[in-house]
């Protein structure tokens, strides 16, 4: 039976980083280029480190090197990792890194979270995307209908809340929907087609580039030359990979992002509590 000891903070943030420390070796030994991302990366450079109220690390790759990173940590039992090739019933788009002597406890009822869900290392793979805006905006559209058809028809439905009964409420009022997406096809049918649409623009060969599921048609899409070009940042005392063009990469994500945010937006929004894996003696 495992008893439950509650992470600090910084105990939270010393596990993901030494995610990422595996990581970085990893992708040295194997010539796999990636980049801190979002604010991970604003970290970095606002801070040498985590944003001081935040604790979790994102890093972003090119497809082929995301793909190729994929097959090794898949191998490998150091780590777990959560994508939708070792799980049946993955609700993200990007695959997550787990130190499995952890777990999260999500505050959130019908979150659709993996149950062996601990602290973690986002990776973000980036694919190409039309210059043209008339086929942008019909792109976005076809993507968000396939993740919404992924998040129907998971086997646990999503419908996140604090609330148990305000919870519940949206899976009853998400029925009709669940049942109109399970007629064109179940989880896998979904999953599928979204895997095949956002690789339907070789990054490669693509001169600008997203995480497809976030895109937007006015921002959130980037020149793809930036994530050739490659730079050592220090984190955490540690020195890790960045993009050369991390000015222009926070100043579209964040704006003025040197800018601290007010002190009442300071704190974390990730709904987990995380906890040490012991067993009862």
């Amino acid at each position: 039976m495992l008893m439950k000891k509650k992470l600090s903070l910084d105990q939270v943030k010393e596990t993901a980083l030494q995610l990422l420390i595996y990581v970085d070796r990893i992708c040295e030994e194997n010539d796999l280029k990636y980049s801190l991302y979002y604010g991970t990366l604003l970290g970095a450079v606002r801070h040498k480190g985590f944003i001081p109220w935040d604790d979790d690390i994102d890093i972003v790759m090119l497809r082929p090197d995301y793909d190729k990173l994929l097959s090794i940590l898949a191998k490998d039992e150091t780590y777990l990792l959560l994508d939708q090739s070792t799980r049946p019933d993955y609700r993200y788009t990007f695959a997550k890194l787990v130190d499995s002597n952890t777990y999260l406890e999500s505050t959130q009822f019908y979150s659709g979270e993996d149950p062996e869900l601990g602290v973690f290392l986002d990776i973000f793979p980036l694919d190409g995307v039309p210059e043209n805006q008339e086929e942008l905006v019909l792109y976005r559209n076809e993507l968000n209908q396939d993740k919404a058809g992924i998040m129907y028809t998971i086997k646990d439905m999503y419908a996140r809340s604090f609330n148990k009964y305000r919870s519940l409420l949206k899976k009853v009022v998400k029925k009709p929907q669940q049942l109109k997406f399970l007629k064109e096809g179940d989880y896998s049918y979904w999953r599928a087609k979204y895997e095949a649409d956002a690789t339907r623009y070789p990054v490669t060969s693509s001169k600008y580039c997203a995480h497809v599921e976030f895109i937007e048609t006015d921002k959130k899409i980037y020149p793809t030359e930036w994530f050739y070009k490659f730079k050592k940042i220090d984190f955490e005392g540690y020195q890790f990979q960045s993009i050369q063009a991390d000015d222009e990469f926070l100043t579209s994500y964040f704006g003025n992002y040197m800018e601290l945010p007010p002190i009442e937006e300071q704190k974390s929004n990730h709904p987990y509590i995380a906890y040490y894996k012991e067993e009862e003696k």
